[in-house]
């Protein structure tokens, strides 16, 4: 006796094993992506709302190197603080177009 499974079962556990692979950045082992994710994790916990001053990100870096942005991104919200409402505790990130470069 052959058993066929249903065409939505299939579906699912299709979708469920290719979601294993999400989260892993193809950066993962560059420095620029390590330094851009320590960045983005110091800025999500440590920024001060209205403060532009207390973000740090490498702006320059953060424009042109994939890998940095990319680890940035991820640092930030991999360690921001969520509202009961499921958006960023302190309101999101402020445009970062008139300041440094944010390293200190």
């Amino acid at each position: 006796m052959t058993h066929r499974w249903p065409a939505g079962f299939i579906l699912a556990a299709a979708l469920a094993l290719s979601a294993c692979g999400l989260g892993v950045s193809e950066h993962a082992d560059d420095p620029n992506y390590k330094a851009g994710h320590s960045a983005g994790c110091w800025t999500a916990t440590s920024r001060v709302p209205g403060d532009p001053s207390t973000i740090t990100r490498d702006e320059e870096a953060y424009r042109t190197i994939e890998a940095y942005r990319a680890g940035w991104n991820a640092g930030y919200n991999a360690c921001r603080i969520r509202d009961d409402s499921g958006g960023a505790g302190m309101g999101g990130m402020p445009d970062s177009s008139s300041r440094g470069t944010g390293v200190r």
